[in-house]
């Protein structure tokens, strides 16, 4: 078969707490509700373009546990190959996410088994079809470097994604064709305050200069930002009156974004049909389980090409 994506990074088995509040230190607070689901940025990812009807690949590794054999099986039936995602080691990576009322949420990520995924795991052949390339970083730094450079031989493009921050090459970013972060990412890769639209341009078209492609900034009910060869430009956000869970709405747009490259739909047309996907996803809880299927927003497509040619 051939792919038209591969998602190189992370698979977590999620533990999700939904509370009214975060406790204080040394207190003990009773959540209201508790939910086990698959996540990962690189499954999430992986899943929400399996759901837009795009062929996936996903490389990773689980452990030899339960949450492991349910990962896989979980990606497997969303339609995602499984047959690069190895089981290494006893335990698989596991998020504790706490969503507050607001729909908000805080996370802390148990690292299992997603690094012990090896430079050997990441295969020229992966690359041989010129798939588009989805990395996180969620997995060793070294392992991303190379699918990097192995992608970038290969002539694929590349989607950086460097979520949760941290440092990255310049040569490395130097090949990189789209680097989607959020405000808190993208402050700490351009060492600059990211609290506004105004601070996200700046820091978009700094960001601009260090990678060979575009650069997109996600700012939650702010919207994003793109920063391109034709200047930096700000995209509102989709209106959602209900908010349940933010969980993966990060993931799910850039699934949105994934497809739109894949098709050849320009990032002007894409970043609004993105966030539509990431609306959608806010209104239910957890990650892949809450993302959407392309009929349910292939609508916006058209809407936003109409806007814009009309």
């Amino acid at each position: 078969m051939k792919y038209d994506i591969v998602v190189i990074g992370s698979l977590n088995y999620d533990i999700l707490v939904q509370q009214d509040r975060l406790p204080e230190i040394g207190e003990t607070f009773t959540g209201n509700e508790l939910l086990l689901m698959p996540g990962g940025k690189g499954a999430n990812q992986a899943v929400q373009c399996a759901k837009l009807g795009l062929n996936v690949n996903m490389i990773g590794c689980v452990g030899n546990d339960i949450y492991g054999s349910a990962l896989i099986k979980s990606l497997d039936g969303s339609n995602v190959s499984v047959a690069h995602i190895t089981q290494r080691g006893k335990t698989s990576g596991i998020g504790i996410v706490q969503i507050l009322e607001s729909g908000d949420y805080c996370s802390t990520i148990i690292k299992g088994a997603n690094y012990l995924i090896e430079e050997s795991d990441i295969s020229e052949s992966l690359f041989k079809e010129q798939p588009l390339v989805i990395l996180q970083s969620e997995i060793p730094d070294h392992v991303v470097e190379r699918a990097i450079k192995l992608a970038s031989h290969h002539h694929c493009k590349i989607l950086l994604n460097n979520a949760p921050a941290r440092e990255v090459s310049r040569q490395s970013l130097s090949l990189v064709d789209f680097l989607v972060v959020n405000e808190t990412e993208a402050s700490f890769m351009s060492k600059m305050s990211v609290a506004s639209v105004n601070d996200a341009l700046t820091s978009a078209a700094e960001l601009h200069k260090r990678v060979r492609g575009q650069v997109i900034i996600t700012l939650g009910e702010k919207g994003a930002v793109l920063s391109s060869d034709e200047g930096a430009q700000h995209y509102p956000a989709v209106f959602c009156p209900d908010v349940v869970d933010t969980t993966g709405a990060g993931d799910s747009f850039i699934g949105g974004i994934a497809y739109c490259l894949v098709n050849d739909i320009s990032l002007q047309e894409a970043i609004p049909f993105a966030a539509e996907i990431s609306s959608c996803s806010i209104q239910k809880y957890g990650g892949q389980s809450s993302f959407p299927m392309l009929p349910d927003v292939a609508h916006a497509l058209t809407q936003n090409r109409q806007r814009l040619f009309s």
